[in-house]
This record gives C-alpha cells, sequence and structure tokens, in this order.
C-alpha cells in the first residue's frame, strides 16, 4: 500500500513537472502533498495524519526532497 503512495505522488509530481515545462521549482500546498499522501491535514498543528501514524508536514515534505517552508506552509521541490 505505501508503494502505491508513491507512486501516486509521483505521478502527481510528473504530471505537474509536465504543466509547467520543467520550472525550477515545484510548489506544493501542505494540504495538497498531505492528500496525496493519504493523510488529513492540520493546519494549526501543521500535520499529517496517516492511519498508522503522525509525521510533521516538514517531515513529509524532506522525505520527497523537498524544502519546507513553514510560513507560506508551502513544499519546494527544487528542480536546479
Amino acid at each position: 500500500m505505501v508503494n502505491r503512495k508513491h507512486l501516486m505522488v509521483g505521478i502527481m509530481l510528473a504530471t505537474a513537472l509536465a504543466a509547467t515545462g520543467c520550472a525550477g521549482k515545484l510548489r506544493i500546498t501542505s494540504s495538497k502533498m498531505c492528500l496525496a499522501h493519504g493523510g488529513t491535514y492540520n493546519a494549526s498543528a501543521q500535520t499529517c495524519s496517516y492511519p498508522a501514524s503522525t509525521r510533521s508536514v516538514k517531515q513529509t515534505c524532506e522525505m520527497q526532497g523537498g524544502y519546507y517552508d513553514p510560513a507560506a506552509q508551502v513544499c519546494e521541490v527544487g528542480m536546479d
């Protein structure tokens, strides 16, 4: 089941890159990133709740090789 979630995120990232013409960075809102991983986003705590565990949005972003901006609550995945 975890591999399926990673596949969904990969497809979402590839689609976004194709739509932007492979621009320098991809910005994903925290809620969309959390939902793509099968979680429920809590904006006040800035966490994703998963059926089996809870991890911070920052952790989820960094797992994708991104940088999390807590002020904007977005994950940037660099393509430079």
